[in-house]
């Protein structure tokens, strides 16, 4: 039994990370060099390309320097910084009241003793909060922002102007987030938010074909005894697109068929177990990527799906004028669904009157029409 070293699972922390050696190397660099641009990075791509993983990355290299690392989820984000920076979620001060009297014209106070208001920490709190730990933090400090489309306008305008006034002063400061294409126009064309406007914006996409093969080849050379040939490399390549979480379940399910035929301390994959697990893992890749993110689509975007995939030419590409005819429809009355498909990273426009897609296998997917559950096609199948 060899060890499986993939984990194709979606917003975790996979036990072995693919490329993106640049961002890292250049985060790096902005770690000791406070004029960096890179000391705000925005990065966006679809599911499945790794935004994730790469924030844990530098989590996890910005914790090697000793920084302080607080890394934020979505939901309730300014409730999560400011206990972060607090260490909990109320301030506690203590006042001491005077009472005014006047008696005769002459005036005195009272001091009575002292009394402690209990408030509870909020966005009012939060540049207070920052400016404070910046001040405790020697090796300076990273906040990360996962999904940061589903934060809120307002928290992010308070996380941007905090960032903003701390930097103002002078701290060791930086800030990571990531989110769905679209969320970088939609924040950075926010007022409050003009912090992130002069961030570094990595776009995330698919790996090429050598980052694909060195990534393949220098994953499998660290199991021991387990041996794949280059054919099968590139037929791993092939079958990935280049793609991160398709990369996950590929090498995850041809583990796994290697280790269902009990093999010895040594063993070379077959062509028939890399058979097996490319189909395996395109059935797992349709179920967990694939249908989820039709679910998430309005019913336009999904008859624009339907139709450009019917319309592609040889080179991939579907022209938007081929594809108002197929639908029956005005090129104007389908412009709210094409961009809303551009903007979430599922199509693209690579040139005037033309889309492509920019999800592997959703051309064909949605062109099949294989959403229907086996539940539901033996119920149709019996007529039930």
């Amino acid at each position: 039994m060899f060890a499986n070293p993939f984990t194709p699972i979606f917003g975790g922390k996979p036990d072995v990370f693919f490329g993106r050696t640049e961002i890292l190397n250049r985060f790096e660099l902005a770690m000791i060099d406070p004029g960096s641009d890179d000391r705000a990075l925005f990065i966006t791509g679809t599911r499945g390309c790794g935004k994730t993983a790469l924030l844990e990355q530098l989590s996890m290299k910005a914790r090697e320097k000793k920084r302080v690392v607080i890394d934020l989820g979505p939901e309730d984000a300014i409730a999560q910084l400011v206990r972060a920076l607090a260490g909990y979620d109320e301030i506690s001060s203590t006042v001491s009241p005077q009472a005014s009297v006047n008696i005769l014209g002459i005036g005195g106070g009272i001091s009575a003793g002292a009394v402690s208001k209990t408030s509870r920490a909020g966005r009012e709190s939060l540049q207070s909060l920052l400016l404070e730990r910046c001040e405790k933090a020697k090796n300076g400090l990273l906040v990360t922002v996962d999904e940061v489309q589903k934060v809120s306008v307002e928290d992010m305008s308070s996380i941007c102007n905090a960032f903003q006034m701390a930097s103002r002063k002078g701290h060791d400061i930086m800030l990571v987030v990531a989110g769905l294409p679209y969320a970088h126009a939609t924040i950075t064309h926010n007022e409050g938010c003009t912090y992130l406007r002069r961030a570094s914006h990595e776009e995330l996409g698919l790996f090429t074909w050598q980052e694909t093969a060195e990534a393949f080849s220098g994953v499998f050379s660290g199991i021991k005894g387990c041996r794949i040939s280059g054919i099968c490399i590139d037929s791993l390549n092939e079958a990935s697109f280049g793609h991160p979480y398709l990369m996950q379940l590929l090498g995850f399910h041809l583990i796994t068929r290697i280790n269902e035929g009990k093999p010895g301390k040594t063993h070379e994959a077959s062509e028939e177990e890399l058979r097996v697990a490319i189909e395996n893992a395109l059935l797992a890749y349709e179920r967990r990527a694939l249908d989820p993110l039709i679910e998430e689509l309005t019913d336009s975007e999904k008859r624009y799906l339907t139709a450009m995939s019917t319309v592609l030419g040889d080179d991939r590409l579907a022209l938007t004028s081929a594809i108002a005819k197929n639908l029956g429809a005005a090129q104007n009355k389908l412009s709210k669904a094409r961009a809303g498909l551009i903007d979430n990273g599922i199509i693209a426009a690579p040139e005037h009157g033309k889309v492509m897609f920019c999800v592997p296998y959703l051309a064909d997917y949605i062109k099949q029409d294989k959403r229907n559950s086996n539940a539901v096609a033996v119920a149709r199948e019996r007529r039930v």
